[in-house]
């Protein structure tokens, strides 16, 4: 049965700083303390929750309708696919495991449902859940909370901040390059839980086509020695953005969006957050979840 929902949806607010200061945030802070023993500002960042709730369309509710949706038209693409041959949560604690086992199942669904995907280069992965207060002082980098607002990720690499994307690409793989980056080049996040159904912080992606692109504000991220460049999108009172969701979205099925493209006919990116419906209930399964991210290569023709 499909349920929209309402929600307010948390965004980056419009500082008068932007004019002359970029957004930024420092994810690491590995820095002098000041001799007022206050760390340095690790972001100028403002968020807000919206003032008026937005519905969350259920997507159950209408792929039996004429609306297709999927990574070129609306810049995500829900699928059905078989149980993966890890099955216990505990398993996904495993870094060896993910990546001998888990990983290579993402990478053959990628290959099997994106149009003209010839090779696949997953970069990254984490699992997102509540963190507990030893997994918070642990700092793993592959464990992370949910990310609550609207957003768009994209690669993080040892190159300077304000790097083009396929400049980034090019430095992350000298050898390949020439080769890989010659056709048709993706970021493509995928997305699915662990456990399932998902009640608590489902994950909602924006069509893209209905997104005022001149609302988004590109930011500054430092991770370490890593840097890359976020989108975040500004609240849109009258705004025309439509929202999905899946409702008790499970372990079959997958979730992926868009993040980055080269075809000029086709969306590139995709808003996305998780999200709490104003309806939840007061002990909602605890979500866990694992996100993929990797580049699609297709050939040239």
């Amino acid at each position: 049965m499909a349920t929209d929902v309402e929600t307010r949806l948390t965004y980056l607010q419009w500082q008068p700083s932007y004019t002359h200061i970029r957004p930024y945030r420092i994810g690491q802070f590995a820095g002098r303390r000041r001799p007022n023993k206050q760390r340095e500002k690790t972001t100028n960042l403002v968020f807000c929750v919206a003032d008026h709730a937005e519905t969350i369309r259920d997507i159950r509710g209408l792929l039996t309708e004429d609306l297709p949706f999927n990574l070129d038209t609306n810049g995500f693409a829900y699928i059905k696919c078989p149980r993966p041959a890890l099955t216990k949560a505990y398993d996904y604690s495993d870094p060896k495991k993910i990546e001998n086992i888990f990983l290579p199942e993402c990478e053959a669904i990628l290959k099997s449902k994106v149009e003209g995907a010839d090779e696949v280069m997953i970069f990254d992965w984490k699992i997102r859940k509540k963190k507990s207060a030893k997994e918070r002082r642990r700092r793993n980098p592959n464990l992370q909370g949910f990310a609550r607002q609207v957003h768009i990720d994209t690669l993080l690499t040892r190159d300077e901040i304000g790097t083009p994307m396929m400049e980034r690409i090019r430095n992350h793989l000298p050898e390949e390059s020439q080769h890989l980056l010659s056709g048709r080049v993706q970021l493509i996040n995928f997305w699915r839980p662990i456990s399932g159904p998902v009640e608590d912080h489902p994950i909602a992606v924006c069509d893209r086509r209905t997104l005022d692109s001149s609302k988004l504000i590109e930011t500054d991220m430092i991770r370490g020695n890593y840097t890359g460049t976020m989108l975040y999108s500004q609240y849109e009172p009258n705004g025309t953005c439509q929202w999905y969701y899946m409702s008790a979205q499970n372990v079959e099925d997958v979730l992926l969006f868009k993040g980055f493209d080269t075809k000029e006919d086709s969306v590139k990116y995709t808003p996305h957050t998780s999200f709490t419906p104003l309806n939840t209930s007061d002990n909602p399964c605890p979500r866990v979840s694992v996100e993929v991210r990797a580049l699609v290569f297709s050939h040239p023709e």
